[in-house]
């Protein structure tokens, strides 16, 4: 599996909708933005309740990717993903 990030802000022409939650608004519910090379689809990864990290999975292959959030991570919402 091969994890890429892509840039941290969308292109313009992307609509609101998929904007990472601000986690400052209630009820908001943080996530990441993944875009699955395999599927070409992109999909939310949602903050898992205990807080310690982010489960993506291809809607085309089934493949599950973990982000672990931690010391020393990075601040960015947005990846690419290559499943074979």
């Amino acid at each position: 599996m091969e994890i890429g990030g892509l840039p941290v802000s969308p292109p313009d022409s992307a609509p609101p909708a998929i904007q990472p939650a601000d986690a400052t608004q209630p009820g908001a519910r943080p996530y990441l933005r993944i875009y699955f090379r395999c599927a070409g689809t992109y999909a939310r990864a949602y903050l898992h309740p205990d807080g310690t990290r982010y489960l993506a999975q291809c809607a085309k292959c089934g493949q599950t990717c973990k982000f672990v959030i931690g010391e020393g991570g990075t601040n960015q919402r947005f990846f690419e993903m290559s499943c074979t």
